[in-house]
Parts: C-alpha cells; sequence; structure tokens
C-alpha cells in the first residue's frame, strides 16, 4: 500500500461506526484502508472521473457489496448529501483548497456532523514544508473552521502534511 495512504488512516483514526466522506476518491485506495475499519458506518466517496470510480469499485467491490462502501462519480459542487450526514470528511491532493473554495466550504460545513472533522492531505511533487499549509489554513479560517492541527510528515518521493479543521459555529454558517 501507498506510505500517504496508511499514515491517512492512522491520522483519521476511523472508529467502526463512522460515517465518512472522501472527496475526490481516485482509485480508490484511501476508501479501502478506510473500510477495513468501518463495521456499522459507511464510507462514502465522489469524484467526478467515471474512470476513477470505476477504478475504485474494482478495488472496493466487497466492501460496496457489504453495504460498507458508496462511491458517486459526479462533482462535489452538485452532491445532494444530507445535513450532517458525515462525521469525518477527508480530501487528498484536492485542489479546490488552494483556489477559491466558498462555494466546496459552505456543503462541507452542512454536511458534517457538530463536532465533525474536516482533513485536508497533501502531497506536492516537490519537497515542503510545514508553511506549505499555510494558504489552505487562511482559507479554512476564512470560511469559519478553526484549524485543531497541522501535521507534516516526512516520506518518499516527498513530505505531506495534513491540516485537521473543525466548523466554527457561527451566525453565517
Amino acid at each position: 500500500m501507498n506510505e500517504r495512504f496508511t499514515w491517512a488512516t492512522i491520522i483519521l483514526d476511523i472508529k467502526p461506526p463512522d460515517r465518512v466522506l472522501e472527496i475526490g476518491c481516485g482509485a480508490g485506495i484511501l476508501v479501502e484502508q478506510m473500510a477495513e475499519k468501518i463495521r456499522s458506518g459507511r464510507i462514502t466517496a465522489i469524484d467526478r472521473s467515471a474512470g476513477m470510480i470505476s477504478m475504485a469499485s474494482k478495488r472496493n467491490a466487497r466492501f460496496i457489496s457489504a453495504g460498507k462502501v458508496k462511491l458517486i462519480t459526479g462533482d462535489f459542487t452538485d452532491s445532494r448529501f444530507q445535513k450532517s450526514e458525515f462525521k469525518k470528511i477527508v480530501a487528498f491532493n484536492v485542489n479546490f483548497f488552494w483556489k477559491d473554495p466558498k462555494q466546496e466550504l459552505r456543503i462541507i460545513k452542512k454536511i458534517l456532523k457538530p463536532g465533525g472533522e474536516l482533513y485536508i492531505f497533501y502531497q506536492a511533487p516537490f519537497d515542503i514544508d510545514i508553511t506549505a499549509a499555510e494558504p489552505i489554513k487562511e482559507k479554512l479560517e476564512e470560511n469559519y473552521f478553526e484549524i485543531t492541527e497541522t501535521i507534516l510528515k516526512t516520506m518518499k518521493p516527498t513530505s505531506v502534511f495534513c491540516i485537521k479543521a473543525t466548523s466554527k459555529l457561527t451566525d453565517k454558517t
């Protein structure tokens, strides 16, 4: 397994009843590792690429048939998730966090349970240090998220960071 996804699974600390959403699941490697830990919960993953969802479906066929995993082809901003549906939301190398993520963060705030956690992981094609997380942290804070932890893991070929955040309760949410 890819070291970065193994590390992400440790950071996520998936519990058997968790309901987790992965935005941009790609080939479903992280979905598979999280699904190993789910019992009564569920992993939902969305990716706009039908090809990636097809690969993720093959990789996770046993979890899909067991009702532990649901895969969706589509754009996250078009999703129809329920209010407070997820305890944890994770994204690995999803580029909208670098741009203007207001719309996406508004949706995340809505579908994240009170006290739920958002995990943003990023591994650049070149080595980075912890300051690389600053632009994303700023976007989160601008959109009423509280950063609870920022972690850097040195690994090959390049380092990875994780930003953990929770939604601030405000009159704007």
